[in-house]
C-alpha cells in the first residue's frame, strides 16, 4: 500500500536542519517524526474531533502505578493508529523513568530510533 507521506513543514528555530524557506516535508522517516511529536506532547481530548489523539505524557510522568512498559505501550498503539507511514519501517522505542528527590521532579525519558534517526525526547523539568 502506497502512502502519500507529504505534510506540512512543522520545525521551528533551534531544530537542527531548520530551513525557513521550506513548506513542505516530503521525507517518509522526517513526517514519522513530525506524527510522533504531536502524538507526544498532545494531551488527549485537546484534537477537536479526535478525543483518542495524544499519549499523555504530562499526566503519565506523575501515576504512581504506571510502569515504562505501560507508557511504551500507549506510544505505539497512538503510532499504529495514527501514523500508517510507519507500517512496514523497523522501529524501537524506550521509556526511562527518572527521579530526582534532590530537585524534587521526576522526568520521563523516551527514545524512539527509526531508520537512521535516533530521537530522544524528555518530559519534565530539568534544572
Amino acid at each position: 500500500m502506497a502512502f502519500d507521506f507529504s505534510d506540512f513543514y512543522i520545525k521551528y528555530q533551534g531544530v537542527p536542519k531548520y530551513n525557513s524557506a521550506e513548506l513542505v516535508e516530503d521525507d517518509i522517516i522526517r513526517v514519522i517524526i513530525q506524527k510522533y511529536e504531536l502524538i507526544l506532547f498532545t494531551i488527549k481530548g485537546e484534537v477537536l474531533g479526535d478525543p483518542d489523539f495524544g499519549a499523555n505524557l504530562d499526566e503519565l510522568l506523575y501515576e504512581t502505578s504506571v510502569s515504562e512498559e505501560y507508557v511504551r505501550n500507549i506510544i505505539v498503539d497512538q503510532l499504529n493508529d495514527y501514523v500508517p507511514e510507519i507500517m512496514g519501517i523497523s522501529f524501537d522505542i524506550k521509556v526511562i523513568f527518572v527521579q530526582d528527590p534532590e530537585n524534587y521532579q521526576d522526568m520521563m525519558f523516551i527514545n524512539l530510533t527509526v531508520a537512521d534517526y535516533d530521537i530522544i525526547t524528555q518530559i519534565g523539568r530539568m534544572t
